[in-house]
């Protein structure tokens, strides 16, 4: 017996799943109830879209496969009262839990207040990513200085905080992204690589990265940044630097 549940997927004698002609889900058949799995909701705006994100639901759990995740089972999700709030954003709400993707939100996601993507005001705690609470943060001066380009680059009065963690030793007072990396030159990653200095050293900043790369030049007042043959360079006066590692001139 074969049943099609949509895009792809297709239960095989309620013993198997196959995507295309691909056994997938198999770490979960212990689990799953093959008679009333279902697709529960899509990103694919057809039947022919690729969906990146599907929501299956089976008479017990809600499951979650994303191009962004493996699949897995929400926790504390029940299909009874499962509700999409946003599925270009993954957000989902079941059992007085807000998700945000696979991940349990620490907050209730109606009541917060976003200062951009990445940063959210909850219950006057600070979150970065939905899920990480930001520590050691004076909620009444922190702002997101470079809201375009760097969102997940904050700073309060106190400290500089990348991803919602704070960047050691980095003075909020002096700390800014060089203004050559700012002015509309085209280099490659101009998008999400840029480089910073304070009043004590200098940073590599890449909004991809998981931390930002400190620099210790001994010229600090020299370091700049040039566009050369659409590369993006730093330099002092005994190195260049290209995506943060450096060169003796």
């Amino acid at each position: 017996m074969i049943k099609e549940i949509g895009h792809g997927y297709k239960i095989i004698d309620n013993k198997f799943i196959l995507f295309y002609d691909s056994e997938v889900f198999k770490k979960l058949y212990k689990t799953i109830d093959f008679e009333t799995f279902q697709i529960t909701a899509t990103n694919a705006k057809s039947e022919d879209d690729f969906a990146s994100t599907i929501y299956f639901s089976d008479k017990n759990h809600i499951y979650l496969q994303s191009a962004f995740c493996s699949f897995c089972i929400l926790e504390d999700a029940f299909p009874k009262d499962f509700k999409v709030i946003d599925i270009s954003k993954w957000y989902t709400f079941s059992n007085g839990n807000y998700y945000r993707h696979s991940d349990k939100m620490p907050f209730d996601y109606s009541k917060a207040k976003y200062l951009n993507d990445y940063y959210a005001v909850a219950d006057d705690k600070l979150y970065f990513g939905d899920t990480v609470l930001v520590e050691n943060v004076d909620l009444a001066s922190f702002t997101i200085p470079y809201t375009e380009l760097i969102g997940n680059l904050g700073k309060d009065k106190n400290h500089v905080f990348f991803k919602g963690k704070i960047i050691p030793d980095a003075n909020p007072q002096t700390f800014k992204i060089l203004e050559t990396c700012l002015d509309g030159i085209y280099y490659l990653e101009c998008d999400n690589a840029f480089y910073a200095k304070d009043d004590k050293q200098a940073y590599f900043v890449r909004t991809i990265s998981d931390e930002v790369k400190i620099i210790k030049t001994k010229s600090l007042n020299d370091f700049h940044f040039k566009v050369i043959d659409e590369r993006g360079y730093a330099f002092d006066k005994e190195y260049s630097y290209y995506m943060g590692k450096r060169t003796k001139l």
